[in-house]
């Protein structure tokens, strides 16, 4: 098991060992369903922490949620070495 560490309010929490899955986490597909606070692009960062606040049970890890949000078809790309998700 791995520690999550909000970026915003530095809360930390015991992430249980990755899935063996390719699905993405139940919470994360949740999360994502429900979110819609931001469109086009976002820092991964400031987006994970919204994820964290709003995730009741165990979270993910930040590297699952951006695998599990590409399985979803949101990008994670480079914007002057800051990771920014890119949200059609």
């Amino acid at each position: 098991m791995s520690t999550v560490t909000c970026p915003s309010c530095r809360h930390t929490f015991t992430a249980p060992p990755a899935a063996t899955s390719t699905a993405p986490d139940r919470s994360v597909v949740e999360w994502f369903r429900t979110d819609q606070s931001w469109t086009g692009s976002a820092s991964t960062g400031e987006v994970y922490g919204t994820y964290l606040r709003a995730t009741d049970g165990t979270p993910v890890s930040r590297a699952r949620f951006v695998a599990d949000l590409a399985h979803l078809g949101i990008e994670e790309v480079l914007d002057d070495d800051t990771p920014v998700l890119l949200r059609p």
